[in-house]
C-alpha cells in the first residue's frame, strides 16, 4: 500500500470538514479532550500525522480510549479484535541495515511502512494497563501549565488586548489573564504563541517560505494550531480553539485543496515544536518516547534526530 495514502486519507477528511462546515463552529479532531493517542502494547505516543489520523478517527467512531495498537499487538497482550472491525491506517518508519538503498529517499536511512491499527474499544478482553492510570484531563490547567511554561524560560509580556509573537523582540505579547473567558482559553492561547516562539533562528529556524511561498503564513498557522493541541494533550489539558480559529481555518481550505501534503509538513513541523517544548522541561517520563511517522527529539539547544522502529 502506498505510503502517502494516509497523508491524502487525512487531508482529505480535514478538507472535507472544513468545506462542508461553519468555519466558525467547526470543531477540528485536534480540539477536545482526547488525549495523545498511545501504543497500546509499547506505551509510546504517536505523533506527527499519526495523531491526526487517529484522532480523526475517533472523532468519528466516538472512541475515547487513547489506546492503539495492531492485531497482532493486541493478540500479544491477549485482547481479540473483533470481527469487522476496520483498522485505522499509521505510518511508521522502519531503520534501514548500513549499505542498502531500499525505498530510502533523500539519503536517509529509513523507509517508511503503513500499518493498521485498531483502538482498545474494537477490541475484546482488554483492561487498562495496571502500571499505568489512564489519562485524564484537568479541569484547572493552569498550575501545571504554568511550570510548564515557566521551564520554556520565554518573555511574556501582558497588556492590550493582542495576542502574538513578534520576532524583533523575541517577546510573547496576550492580553491579560482575566481577559479570556476559561483558563483552558488562556492556555490555548499561550501554547499557540509559544509553538511561534519556537520557530525562531536561534532556536528550530522553521522558516516554511521555500517551500509555501505565499502561503506560509497560513502553514504556520497551521503549524501553531497542530503544536498547541500536542502540547496541550500531552499536558492532560482541554483544547480550546484559538481566538483566530474561523479565520484560520479560512485560509486552510484552498491550502490544503492545492497541496494536500501541506497538512504532512505541518504535522511534522508542529511535534518538533511541541517536542523542543518538551524537551525543556525538567524532566520527562520514559513512556513518552514516540511511536511512528519519523521522530525528533530536541534538547533546549540542539535538535538531534532520534530513530524509531515500532508502530
Amino acid at each position: 500500500m502506498p505510503t502517502n495514502d494516509l497523508h491524502a486519507r487525512v487531508a482529505a477528511t480535514i478538507l472535507a470538514q472544513l468545506e462542508t462546515a461553519n468555519p466558525a463552529s467547526w470543531s477540528p479532531p485536534w480540539h477536545g479532550a482526547d488525549p495523545m493517542p498511545r501504543n497500546a502494547r509499547t506505551g509510546r505516543r504517536y505523533r506527527s500525522l499519526n495523531v491526526l489520523a487517529l484522532w480523526c478517527a475517533a472523532q468519528t467512531h466516538g472512541y475515547a480510549d487513547a489506546r492503539w495498537a495492531t492485531y497482532r499487538q493486541w493478540a500479544a497482550l491477549g485482547a481479540q479484535v473483533r470481527k469487522a472491525q476496520r483498522g485505522t491506517l499509521v505510518l511508521f518508519y522502519k531503520e534501514l541495515p548500513r549499505g542498502t538503498d531500499e525505498d530510502a529517499t533523500d539519503g536517509a536511512p529509513f523507509v517508511a511502512r503503513a500499518a493498521y491499527v485498531f483502538n482498545a474499544a474494537q477490541v475484546d478482553v482488554v483492561s487498562p494497563p495496571a502500571d499505568a492510570p489512564a489519562p485524564s484531563i484537568t479541569s484547572d490547567p493552569l498550575p501545571a501549565f504554568d511550570a510548564f511554561v515557566a521551564a520554556t524560560g520565554a518573555t511574556i509580556q501582558h497588556g492590550g488586548n493582542r495576542a502574538c509573537y513578534v520576532p524583533a523582540t523575541d517577546a510573547i505579547h496576550l492580553p491579560p489573564r482575566t481577559v479570556f473567558r476559561t483558563p483552558t482559553g488562556y492556555a490555548g492561547t499561550l501554547a499557540h504563541e509559544l509553538v511561534h516562539w519556537t520557530g525562531a533562528p536561534h532556536r528550530l529556524a522553521r522558516d516554511l517560505t521555500g517551500r509555501f511561498g505565499a502561503r506560509a503564513y497560513a502553514v504556520e498557522e497551521l503549524v501553531a494550531e497542530l503544536g498547541a493541541a500536542f502540547v496541550l494533550a500531552d499536558l492532560g489539558i482541554v483544547r480550546s480553539p484559538h481566538p483566530g480559529h474561523a479565520a484560520y481555518c479560512a485560509s486552510w481550505v484552498p491550502l490544503l485543496r492545492t497541496d494536500p501534503r501541506a497538512l504532512s509538513h505541518a504535522a511534522t513541523q508542529a511535534s518538533r515544536a511541541a517536542d523542543y517544548l518538551a524537551a525543556l522541561r525538567p524532566s520527562r517520563p520514559l513512556s513518552d518516547r514516540e511511536d511512528g511517522c519519523r521522530p525528533h527529539h530536541y534538547s533546549a539547544t540542539h535538535p538531534q534526530a532520534s530513530r524509531e522502529t515500532n508502530v
